[in-house]
C-alpha cells in the first residue's frame, strides 16, 4: 500500500506526516490487500485566521474497491486526520462488505435457480429477463 501526504497552506510538518502514516496503518493495515494507494491532503482553509479550517481529505484506491474520498475538518490538523481514518475504516469496511455480499448473491442465485427449476421437473433452468 502507497501512502502519500501533502500539505497545502500550511507547514509541513514530520510529527504530523508520522502521524498520518501510523494511523493509516492502525486503521487501514487490516484492509492492506484491498488497497493500492493512500492520498492524504492536509490543508489550512483559512489561513491565520483561527476557526475549524484544518480540512484532511483522504482518497482511497484499489482494484476491488475504485476510489472512495473523504473529507473531515477540525480546529486541530491532528485531530481532522484521526476523525478522517476512523471514518475511512469504517466506510471501507461497509465497502468491502457489501462488495463480498454482492458477489456471494451473485454466485449463489444461479445454482439456486437451476436446482429449483429441475426438482419441479423442467428440464430447463428458469431465466428471468
Amino acid at each position: 500500500m502507497r501512502i502519500d501526504v501533502r500539505f497545502r497552506g500550511m507547514q509541513a510538518s514530520e510529527a504530523l506526516r508520522r502521524h498520518i502514516e501510523r494511523r493509516v496503518q492502525r486503521r487501514l493495515g487490516r484492509f492492506e490487500q484491498a488497497l493500492g494507494s493512500v492520498r492524504v491532503c492536509m490543508e489550512d482553509v483559512n489561513g491565520p485566521k483561527g476557526g475549524v479550517d484544518k480540512r484532511c481529505l483522504v482518497t482511497l484506491r484499489g482494484p476491488t474497491l475504485g476510489s472512495l474520498t473523504l473529507e473531515e475538518s477540525s480546529t486541530d490538523a491532528y485531530g481532522a486526520a484521526s476523525r478522517a481514518f476512523a471514518r475511512a475504516e469504517q466506510a471501507l469496511g461497509r465497502g468491502l462488505a457489501r462488495l463480498s455480499a454482492g458477489r456471494r448473491l451473485a454466485r449463489a442465485r444461479p445454482g439456486a435457480r437451476r436446482r429449483s427449476a429441475e426438482v419441479r421437473g423442467n428440464p430447463r433452468p428458469a431465466v428471468r429477463a
